[in-house]
């Protein structure tokens, strides 16, 4: 039916037709409107509220791309019912269809599930690849397939030291066990980290402790110190693209680093997930110091994040120790997982997708750019996440509330510190994997006026 509802746009401080758009959203929850209820057309509500059409047009396509309205061919624009289904999917954070996710990392598509659908076909199963087997599928055909694409076959690395994970954070955790010893271990990190690795640490019984940072990486002097004072087993640092401030190691740091290691007889656990994506890809740590370095990367984290395919590069000749980890966790790799890799990196979807996936992140961080360029924000072409430092007025957890009330989730510093440490007045923004880029545009724009306008009651 037609509504006859006449909003008033009184969010001064807010963009016209995201209060148009706010307004809808309030009515239908305080029962003004109904689903189903059939929108004034777009001439009718810009001549009732005395804006343009253009405003009531943006703010009815928004809406529909967000999945609070809908658009019925000759019919109007109607209102649906924006409450999602209850419950979670496994492995996600769930988020309301209307709340634009910056937050959490997402792969965006690019036709994964056709590409894997026609490559399921290909899939083998009976004789040596039979499912009633543990395994079976030629392993060290996946191993090596693993090495070439990862383009580290041009380092010390070896098929031998691989060893083939479920995902980045299985191949994380696989390392932590492998290398720890005694009641109480400890490992550095980066200053701010993913909590993936606080959970891996809390499973390998560990405790994290942060090394200060600059803008080239670890500090070394308090690496020296942090070695001296607390004895850590484990290294653990992103390198290249540190998740989430976007800073790259200077090679001169990874250096000093390197050789730091080697006095003390420190592991180190590399994460790199985004090396590929580098049009000049700097060195990693199996550059400097190879004899100690477990490298953790996956195609789970570059293409489909579904695949759960990764892969532990062991030190030389410490391939059979990360073996029977994995073997203590999961017995075998998936042969189904295995073949599904190999064909996804020799059939030349992997190099396609890659291809289309870079191409969009360097759009994403310059649009990125474009619309929050004069705040203090850090980015990288090659990163699929910005790092966004707040200016005065504003705190992290704070700003984040006030982001999640306009309709966008961001992740506070905060949920990146290790035990004991001091949050950043920062926060982090995903590239919107999972949205269009009208709408990342629009989350961008509606920060943009958040942060010129802070709370007042944090300025006194």
């Amino acid at each position: 039916m037609d509504t006859i509802w006449q909003p008033e746009l009184l969010q001064k401080s807010t963009a016209k037709y995201r209060a148009l758009l706010n307004a809808i959203r309030d009515a239908l929850e305080n029962g003004t409107i109904s689903k189903g209820d059939r929108l004034p057309p777009v001439r009718d509500m810009a001549w009732q509220l005395k804006i343009t059409p253009g405003t009531v047009a943006r703010a009815y396509q928004l809406g529909i791309e967000e999945g609070l309205l809908e658009a019925q061919v000759g019919r109007g624009t109607y209102v649906r019912d924006p409450k999602p289904a209850q419950g979670t999917v496994f492995g996600e954070t769930h988020v309301e269809p209307h709340i634009v996710d910056l937050r959490n990392a997402a792969v965006p598509d690019f036709g994964q599930d056709r590409v894997f659908d026609q490559l399921t076909e290909q899939v083998t199963f009976g004789g040596a690849h039979s499912m009633v087997r543990f395994a079976g599928h030629n392993e060290m055909e996946t191993r090596e397939t693993m090495l070439q694409w990862a383009d580290l076959g041009q380092t010390r690395a070896n098929a031998e030291d691989l060893v083939l994970t479920h995902g980045s954070q299985n191949a994380t955790v696989a390392a932590f066990i492998a290398i720890l010893q005694g009641s109480a271990p400890v490992i550095a990190t980066d200053s701010l980290v993913l909590p993936g690795t606080r959970k891996a640490a809390a499973l390998a019984r560990a405790k994290i402790i942060g090394v200060p940072s600059d803008d080239e990486g670890m500090i070394p002097k308090a690496l020296e110190e942090l070695f001296r004072r607390d004895r850590p087993q484990i290294l653990h640092l992103s390198a290249n693209i540190q998740n989430p401030t976007t800073h790259i190691m200077s090679n001169a740091r990874k250096s000093e680093i390197a050789e730091i290691a080697r006095r003390h007889d420190i592991q180190i656990v590399e994460d790199d997930g985004q090396g590929k994506f580098f049009t000049d890809r700097p060195p990693s740590f199996l550059d400097f110091c190879p004899e100690r370095v477990w490298y953790v990367s996956s195609l789970s984290r570059y293409l489909a994040a579904g695949l759960r395919s990764g892969f532990l590069l062991c030190p030389p000749n410490k391939g059979a120790v990360g073996r029977n980890v994995m073997q203590a966790m999961s017995h075998s790799f998936s042969p189904v997982i295995a073949q599904l890799s190999c064909l996804l990196i020799t059939s030349g979807h992997a190099d396609t997708l890659l291809g289309q996936i870079r191409d969009y992140r360097r759009d994403r961080v310059r649009l990125a750019v474009n619309q929050l360029g004069r705040w203090n924000i850090s980015w990288n072409e090659a990163a699929d996440f910005v790092w966004l430092e707040l200016p005065g007025g504003w705190h992290g957890s704070t700003f984040s509330l006030a982001s999640e009330r306009a309709g966008i989730q961001v992740a506070p510093a905060d949920i990146f510190l290790p035990d004991d440490a001091r949050a950043p007045n920062a926060v982090r923004l995903t590239l919107g994997g999972k949205h269009n880029s009208a709408i990342f545009v629009d989350a961008l724009e509606r920060l943009n006026h958040l942060l010129d306008a802070p709370p007042s009651e944090m300025l006194a």
